[in-house]
């Protein structure tokens, strides 16, 4: 009897183990994009955590922990190649990532608010405003558990799963349009009504479609599809400044700023959304993260060959000085 009943948890097992490993990456992708959105709903709606200090945390770390849990458990082969959690590259992945996160955060959050300050109207207050100082180390772990999430998800995940039946640049584009919709829902959780929130819904999709597809770029493009670090690290840097230092007087609002009072404002961060995505998308699309990578690396051994030459060039002078 008791041998049995271990043979049948012993099926049942492996049951469920071919189960998860014979779904289709597509499946498998619906599957989870339906908890993340459930959950996310949850959050926001239901529970309302947008307004408080956790913020809507379980909605992204349990999500991803499934997903990646999935993964680790029953395909551990495509950890790697389809979630893009590798090293690959990863002092470069890093090195990079850092800095275009900064590029996109200076020229777009805060550059767009300084031109229109500095240029268009002078009155226009450009006050520094830190938010949450007590919480910066929490908000990071918050926003690189977003990224994580959504990277891992909408990029690594979906776009995987849509390239089985897509081509590679429309697996890209069902991807960043999902990822824009996801994130319909923050104008409706900040109070916008009627044709204002209507308005606010499209400028937010629009401008996260947008940031899905140079995501996917980045990931498909830039990094060869090998890894989802510099992504993540792109993700985690632009969410946490825009969401923790502010600079003028626009409303701080709950989930991305892309909604502004002034339409002056407006208008010019739109300007250098364009100036800021455009050439950084071409960099993207045009080379891969080695040939930059390896372009660094001359220029700074250049530097450092340069820098020894130097002595060399002083100690033979001095030479010809005591000579003569």
């Amino acid at each position: 009897m008791a041998t049995a009943q271990v043979h049948k948890i012993i099926d049942t097992k492996e049951a469920e183990s071919s189960t998860w490993s014979s779904f289709s990456l597509l499946k498998i992708g619906g599957i989870m994009l339906t908890i993340a959105a459930a959950w996310r709903i949850i959050d926001q709606f239901v529970l309302n955590l947008g307004s408080t200090w956790m913020n809507i945390l379980p909605s992204k770390l349990f999500p991803f922990l499934i997903i990646l849990g999935l993964f680790w458990k029953y395909r551990p082969r495509e950890t790697e190649s389809v979630l893009g959690l590798s090293r690959n590259n990863f002092q470069a992945q890093l090195f990079f990532g850092f800095l275009i996160g900064l590029v996109i955060s200076f020229g777009i959050d805060f550059g767009g608010t300084i031109v229109y300050g500095v240029f268009i109207d002078p009155t226009y207050p450009l006050q520094l405003h830190i938010l949450n100082e007590g919480l910066l180390v929490y908000m990071f772990f918050f926003f690189l558990t977003n990224a994580l999430l959504e990277e891992t998800l909408f990029r690594g995940l979906l776009i995987n799963a849509f390239k089985t039946h897509q081509s590679t640049n429309r697996a890209i584009l069902m991807s960043a349009v999902i990822f824009g919709i996801w994130h319909a829902g923050w104008p409706i959780v900040n109070g916008a009504i009627g044709l204002n929130a209507l308005s606010e819904i499209v400028s937010m999709v629009f401008f996260t479609t947008i940031l899905g597809i140079f995501f996917g770029v980045y990931y498909d493009r830039f990094s060869t599809s090998q890894t989802l670090v510099g992504p993540i690290v792109v993700h985690t840097i632009i969410n946490f400044t825009s969401e923790s230092f502010k600079i003028g007087p626009e409303p701080m609002i709950q989930g991305p700023d892309l909604i502004f009072s002034t339409p002056g404002l407006m208008a010019i961060t739109f300007l250098m959304f364009l100036l800021t995505f455009i050439p950084l998308g071409v960099v993207l699309w045009k080379y891969k993260i080695e040939q930059l990578s390896t372009a660094w690396h001359r220029m700074i051994g250049k530097t450092n060959k340069g820098e020894k030459k130097d002595p060399e060039k002083r100690n033979s002078r001095k030479m010809k000085v005591n000579e003569v």
